[in-house]
């Protein structure tokens, strides 16, 4: 009786087995997926310095590989209108929409060292992909017609003459600027007097001796705090980088030491990627910058004379330890350089 059990037990199982085997049904790629339908993107501000906050909206209907998927988008831009160069990605997503800025579009405008003030055409389309052993599908290409422009906005500034700079008031070396158009300015700032140890500053309201701050710093780390003082002394520091905040209605300043950055390479003065030259921070800007004679040839920025935090890339967009940056030919360049956005453009003067 229990060997009969048994061997129904397994004949019900071996039909369970090939039922289940059965009901699995394998994904079946479409001989002719649906393309996603990119639409025109939207942008309901002018494209300029004062909107530079301001969002560009792309949208696009979603792909159909003939069976249900995890599908991601990327939305693309390029001045070409194959994308055979200078293609740029916006972001990536598994929406059917997305934003980017007017001001990180301009920036990539301008490190395709486009003109500013004359109008571009650029090119955007939407690369969708499911798995990397399935080809990716690109939405039809749309157009839009942009004029690049010069991304200076004319903050409230305030001043930080020393000893690191000559102790004059209104140099461009040593300004602070009011990015909220409000009581509290901000910047970043060299403060190194030769190879002194500590370096001595004061604030001034205005590009003047007439009125100024000093006064005593208490110091946590590598970083300062303290009181704005109109007749107290100097400020001393350790020379160094540091991301300065004043706030002229509370009277408080604080320094946060920050990364010193530098360009190295055989396009970059000594020409032989044997030493960093020093980049100047434009508040203005809110950019690192350098404007020198450059040779044909490779270059890379790099964080506080060392290889613990370089950026390379191409296109104007930079990733940690990335591609040296090449220079076709040699000439007098200014060149930017944003840590934050991961942003950098080339100028030819």
């Amino acid at each position: 009786m229990k060997k009969i059990k048994l061997t129904l037990f397994i004949a019900v199982l071996g039909v369970l087995l090939v039922s289940c085997k059965r009901d699995i049904i394998e994904p079946v790629i479409s001989s002719s997926p649906a393309t996603p339908a990119q639409a025109d993107l939207s942008l309901t501000v002018a494209f300029t310095v004062n909107n530079a906050d301001s969002l560009i909206t792309f949208s696009w209907s979603a792909a159909d590989f003939g069976f249900s998927s995890s599908t991601t988008y990327t939305v693309q831009l390029s001045p070409t209108s194959d994308f055979s160069s200078n293609v740029a990605t916006l972001f990536t997503t598994q929406k059917l929409n997305g934003t980017y800025k007017v001001g990180d579009v301009n920036t990539l405008l301008l490190a395709w060292n486009y003109a500013i003030g004359t109008p571009v055409t650029v090119y955007y389309r939407v690369a969708t992909t499911v798995s990397p052993s399935v080809a990716t599908l690109y939405s039809n290409i749309r157009s839009k017609s942009l004029t690049p422009y010069d991304a200076v906005i004319n903050y409230p500034m305030i001043y930080v003459p020393g000893a690191y700079q000559g102790w004059s008031p209104g140099a461009t070396n040593g300004i602070l600027y009011s990015y909220g158009f409000n009581s509290q300015y901000s910047g970043i700032v060299r403060i190194k007097d030769g190879t002194n140890a500590a370096s001595d500053f004061k604030i001034a309201p205005a590009p003047n001796w007439n009125n100024s701050w000093g006064g005593t710093l208490t110091k946590t780390g590598n970083n300062y705090s303290g009181a704005l003082d109109p007749s107290g002394g100097n400020f001393t520091v350790t020379a160094g980088v540091y991301a300065i905040t004043v706030d002229v209605n509370a009277l408080t300043i604080t320094l946060t030491k920050t990364d010193d950055w530098g360009i190295i390479g055989g396009a970059v003065p000594p020409y032989d990627w044997s030493s960093d030259v020093k980049m100047f921070y434009n508040g203005q800007r809110k950019m690192w910058e350098i404007t020198a004679d450059f040779h044909a040839g490779d270059f890379k920025f790099r964080a506080n004379d060392a290889w613990d935090l370089n950026y390379g890339g191409a296109g104007g967009t930079l990733t940690a330890g990335g591609a040296n940056i090449t220079l076709s030919a040699a000439g007098n360049y200014t060149i930017r350089f944003d840590p934050v956005k991961l942003t950098y453009t080339v100028k030819l003067n």
